[in-house]
């Protein structure tokens, strides 16, 4: 499945859920912490961060 995909199924899901709760419930589930609203298809990129997490490494140079 590719990210459009997966945002359909998200939107779907979001728009029942916003229903059933009788507000919108953008931002209430566990990987919105990981959306960047900007992106096209916010929610699936959201998702996968969410559920394939990396670990940045900074590597520091000594100076000069």
């Amino acid at each position: 499945m590719n990210f459009k995909e997966w945002q359909n199924d998200f939107d779907q899901k979001k728009w029942i859920d916003s229903i059933i709760a009788g507000e919108d419930t953008c931002g209430s589930y566990e990987f919105c912490g990981k959306c960047k609203k900007e992106e096209a298809n916010p929610c699936a990129r959201a998702f996968n961060r969410f559920q394939n997490p990396r670990i940045r490494v900074a590597i520091l140079r000594p100076r000069a």
